[in-house]
């Protein structure tokens, strides 16, 4: 090596090592890397920094949810590191949830340097902004120099692209480091100035919240409803949020569903499908917190009700799709609470919890019954048997609904996830995993046989993987959502929406070592779902009949008041 290669080479490595170094004293402490050479001075760097774990993913897009679901435990940023060219592509849909499902990731990409772009060298695309306007922020960082100005720019980069991620509006925020060969000097010398270097913490403005205004553009009604999106409310404050004499519907994964609220109205599906119930209680005001639940029925009843609607939305960013106007506030959940609200009539909260208590003794009588093979039963049934504190991770289409539909009203304090930024199926068992690795708690994952197929390259992270998690798979032998479709009489439906698997999924499980159960017994299931594995993860495969479920959901839903 030359004199000039190993100054390239100290310098590539002292990039690494600060860069390790600042984002660790910043609060990272996890990174997903996938195996590549462009990105050695980084890997290394990780590698070996005693604050830092680092977890080799062989699969870029497996690693990225991965990191996206152990980000969304924590909501700490999360290091996902590549290395050049194609590698960083297989990020894109994981990038894109997290964008807007608002999850601090922090994209490290390793690139080649200037004289290598645009000339048909290996591995090498256009990486600048190449996730567009997903990412909060995005860096291009400069050649590693030992220059003490650019150390300190580095630095002050580092801080910058974490503070983004953790902002009032948290999200992915991607760094692109270009790097020259050689990686690795022949003689190491540590930056002498590493543990000196102070980190720049920029102060942030505190926002100005003007309940005001809020209490006077929700004067003088007196029929409110609010409805709590995926993301409300804050531990500390449910008590006071439950005096309110306010029917709160919860959507699937708001946290008041493990809150023992007097005023929570979970059957609003059963509900609002009611006629004489919809008509006699529409409201004159619908504040919305967050992101609307996944309903279809909801949201047409809220835009034909001609009630007035309020959004209130803490990270600042348009979460309403529904055609009638809207009036949007950027508030903090935990200040909803102490907003002015008018006098509610005095029948309103009574007659929405009596007819929510009637349906959910009917709808607790039905669930008794045997009911074999219907899926929408093991939602209800985690509701019941999973125990306190337990993760529980929702994989998109019938099973969000069905835990949307029957999740029973419950106090056990447990966390209810799922990848509803953009509601898609992709990375539904990596997202699990990465919830559930290094977690203190055991963590459920229930999905449909699509999603868990679509993401089965997970599973090769099961060797490293260290926590506990069950995997309930629903297998219907294709895509149940589509039942719901218009076109399920058409020829054309089997090949072309249902798209039915044959996949012997034991044989795929044995090749990853992972033990497997696949029953129809209801008690055993229960006992699974009592008695979560110890350590490692456990597939439970439910043979259902996707066109039976549609017939008993459509039965269960039509129970009323």
């Amino acid at each position: 090596m030359t004199e000039f290669e190993e100054s390239i080479a100290q310098a590539n490595y002292a990039w690494g090592e600060i860069t390790a170094h600042t984002l660790s004293i910043l609060g990272v402490n996890k990174v997903y890397f996938s195996p590549g050479s462009r990105s050695t001075s980084l890997v290394l760097a990780f590698e070996r920094h005693p604050r830092i774990e680092c977890f080799a993913v062989l699969d870029e897009r497996s690693a990225s949810f991965l990191a996206l679901g152990t980000s969304k435990r924590t909501q700490i940023p999360t290091v996902l590191l590549c290395t050049s060219g194609s590698a960083v592509c297989n990020w894109f849909p994981a990038v894109v949830e997290a964008s807007h499902s608002s999850i601090p990731l922090l994209l490290v990409s390793a690139d080649r340097p200037p004289e290598l772009q645009n000339c048909g060298a290996d591995q090498t695309i256009d990486q600048e902004e190449l996730f567009g306007s997903y990412p909060r922020a995005f860096h291009q960082l400069p050649l590693p120099t030992s220059e003490s100005s650019d150390v300190q720019q580095l630095r002050l980069t580092l801080t910058q692209a974490f503070q983004k991620a953790i902002g009032s509006d948290p999200g992915p925020v991607h760094l692109n480091f270009p790097f020259r060969e050689p990686f690795v000097p022949k003689f190491i010398t540590p930056p002498s100035n590493l543990h000196s270097l102070e980190t720049i913490v920029e102060s942030t403005i505190p926002q100005k919240i003007n309940l005001k205004s809020v209490g006077q553009a929700i004067k003088g009604y007196s029929r409110v409803l609010m409805i709590a999106g995926q993301y409300a409310f804050n531990d500390s404050i449910h008590h006071e949020i439950g005096q309110l004499r306010i029917p709160i519907l919860c959507d699937s994964l708001s946290p008041l569903r493990e809150k023992p609220l007097p005023n929570r109205i979970l059957r609003y599906e059963n509900l609002i499908r009611d006629p004489i119930f919809s008509q006699m209680n529409l409201p004159d005001l619908v504040i919305v917190l967050g992101p609307l639940p996944t309903s279809k029925i909801l949201r047409q009843w809220i835009d034909s009700s001609n009630a007035k609607r309020i959004v209130i939305e803490p990270r600042g960013k348009p979460v309403d799709p529904l055609t009638s106007p809207s009036t949007s506030f950027q508030i903090p959940y935990q200040c909803v609470h102490e907003i002015p609200f008018p006098l509610i009539e005095d029948a309103w909260l009574n007659s929405w919890l009596q007819a929510e208590q009637k349906i959910e003794l009917k709808m607790e009588r039905a669930f008794a019954k045997e009911l074999p093979l219907f899926e929408g039963k093991l939602a209800r049934l985690l509701s019941i048997h999973s125990p306190d504190d337990t993760l529980i991770h929702i994989a998109n289409s019938m099973p969000m609904r069905d835990v949307e539909w029957f999740w029973k009203p419950s106090s056990k304090h447990r966390r209810l996830f799922g990848n509803r930024g953009t509601n898609g199926i992709d990375g539904t068992l990596g997202t699990a995993i990465g919830i559930a690795h290094q977690a203190d708690f055991p963590t459920y994952l229930l999905t449909g046989d699509l999603a868990f197929l679509h993401d089965s390259n997970a599973l090769l992270f099961s060797q490293q993987f260290q926590g506990s998690l069950t995997v309930f798979v629903v297998n219907n032998q294709g895509g149940g959502i589509f039942q719901n479709l218009s076109v399920t009489n058409e020829p054309e439906f089997e090949k072309c929406f249902a798209t039915p698997q044959s996949c012997n999924l034991q044989i795929l499980y044995k090749s990853h070592q992972i033990e497997f159960i696949q029953t129809n017994n209801w008690k055993k299931i229960i006992s699974l779902i009592e008695k979560p594995i110890t350590v490692g993860i456990r597939i439970v495969e439910l043979l259902c009949n996707s066109r039976k479920d549609k017939e008993i959901r459509n039965r269960l839903l039509s129970i009323n008041s």
